[in-house]
């Protein structure tokens, strides 16, 4: 094993200790156990896919009225899943598990880019977990962000998942 293996795997067992991965975990399974609001993530999915395979019918063959009956539904069932307990500490979890891995992932980029390991620090204050913006400060810096941990999990699309391979 390289150093730098053993270095990652000590990270690796660091982060699972973290209170935020703990957190994250339970949350998960609290929302995984949850049957009925899994039920509601079933339907949810099922909705999108009949909206979607609606959406992609030539425009003479397309329904607006079913349309507009899958959009209300699916926005019924998506604030219904966001108002479940469960869910709302999952997101809550979840934000903050993708923050510490974004904070992970820059300093290690930092580090690849010669930066001081022992003094460089992402600046996260600007921020948001909302992905919009494709730029984040870093010591005073913008730079362009090429992937986002919270793009792949908050999108309206994934966030009533808790567990992304369910969606795909």
């Amino acid at each position: 094993m390289t150093e730098v293996e053993a270095a990652v795997r000590q990270l690796g067992k660091a982060i699972q200790a973290d209170p935020r991965y703990q957190a994250y975990w339970k949350a998960k399974t609290d929302n995984d156990a949850d049957t009925e609001l899994q039920e509601n993530i079933q339907a949810f999915n099922l909705k999108k896919m009949s909206y979607q395979h609606e959406t992609e019918k030539l425009e003479e063959k397309r329904n607006p009225e079913k349309l507009e009956k899958l959009e209300q539904d699916i926005q019924a069932l998506y604030l219904q899943i966001m108002e479940n307990p469960n869910m709302q500490a999952f997101d809550t979890a979840k934000q903050a598990m993708n923050m510490m891995m974004q904070e992970v992932d820059t300093i290690l980029s930092l580090c690849a880019n010669g930066e001081d390991p022992d003094r460089c620090h992402p600046d996260l204050t600007n921020c948001t977990g909302n992905c919009s913006s494709s730029e984040m400060i870093i010591g005073g810096e913008s730079h362009e962000l090429s992937r986002c941990p919270q793009r792949k999990t908050f999108s309206y699309d994934a966030a009533v998942c808790s567990d992304q391979r369910k969606i795909q």
